[in-house]
C-alpha cells in the first residue's frame, strides 16, 4: 500500500509542480489564468499549485521510508 502511496505523490506532486510553472509563466506574460466557476470566480494561483506539490512529494517521501523500514 505505501509504494502505491509513494508512486502517486510522486506523480501527483510532479502534475502540480508542472501546472505551478505554466501557471506562473502566464501571470508573468500578463496572461489570464484559468477561472474556477462563473467567469467572474477566483482564478488559480500559482501557490496553490506549489503548496501542492509540496504536500504530495511529503507524501512520497514518508511513504518510501515507510517502506524501507519494513
Amino acid at each position: 500500500m505505501e509504494k502505491y502511496l509513494s508512486t502517486a505523490g510522486y506523480w501527483l506532486g510532479l502534475i502540480c509542480t508542472v501546472l505551478a510553472i505554466v501557471s506562473r509563466v502566464m501571470v508573468a506574460f500578463n496572461l489570464m489564468p484559468p477561472r474556477i466557476g462563473a467567469s467572474d470566480g477566483m482564478a488559480l494561483s500559482y501557490n496553490s499549485f506549489f503548496h501542492g506539490a509540496a504536500l504530495f512529494f511529503l507524501l512520497a517521501i514518508a511513504s518510501s521510508f515507510r517502506i524501507a523500514k519494513n
